[in-house]
């Protein structure tokens, strides 16, 4: 999902709490401590996130000139996941256990043999089958204490939100009607009125 090219939509979020005074110096070495770490096939993780360079997905090792453009810090989201397609799995599976059979001289196998075999089996295809990898660009505007994340997936979103706090000790809420009244320091009549309309939609497209 891109913020530098394309059409752009995305997600806004204020966020709470003061920048650090060391902020520039921190913040990257925050950044390249929960930068993304590859899946490993000989790993029991199926799924894991991290930063990367914006744009670069496979581009982890983030600089500071990486993250810092003026007066935002820019990233990129990283989610890889091992997805193996069903029928390869399955194909794959019913060879070994063909072959375990033969070689033991059994008709079936335990329940645990069968599992231990698939296991067996789906680390051998994450050896020749890399991981499934998606980035989604975000750009924090520092005098704004606003975060754009280009994607709507509310599972992702939630995920970049886990990482974004424990990286910056930094909370962020998303945009709503209530929160951008309060954001605007409106008076509580209007806040009342302002909270009562009818929801819209604040997500932003632009060409």
């Amino acid at each position: 999902m891109p913020a530098l090219k394309g059409s752009l939509s995305y997600c806004r979020f204020f966020v709470q709490g003061d920048l650090p005074p060391d902020f520039r110096s921190k913040f990257p070495k925050a950044i390249r401590l929960r930068a993304m770490k590859p899946l490993s096939p000989d790993e029991d993780v199926t799924e894991r996130t991290g930063w990367c360079v914006m744009g670069e997905p496979f581009e982890i090792d983030v600089a500071y000139d990486d993250v810092f453009w003026n007066d935002y810090v820019n990233l990129g989201f990283r989610t890889d996941k091992w997805v193996i397609p069903g029928p390869l799995l399955r194909s794959k599976l019913r060879e070994a256990e063909a072959a375990a059979l033969s070689r033991k001289g059994r008709e079936r196998l335990s329940r645990a043999e069968r599992a231990e075999m698939k296991e067996m089996v789906v680390r051998k295809l994450r050896k020749q089958i890399p991981p499934s990898t998606r980035s989604v660009d975000l750009s924090w505007s520092l005098d704004e204490n606003l975060v754009r994340f280009f994607s709507h997936s509310e599972r992702t979103t939630a995920a970049m939100k886990e990482l974004f706090e424990r990286t910056f000790g930094l909370e962020l809420v998303a945009e709503a009607p209530y929160t951008l009244a309060a954001r605007l320091g409106l008076s509580k009549a209007r806040e009342a009125t302002w909270v009562g309309l009818e929801e819209t939609n604040l997500a932003v497209e632009a060409g």
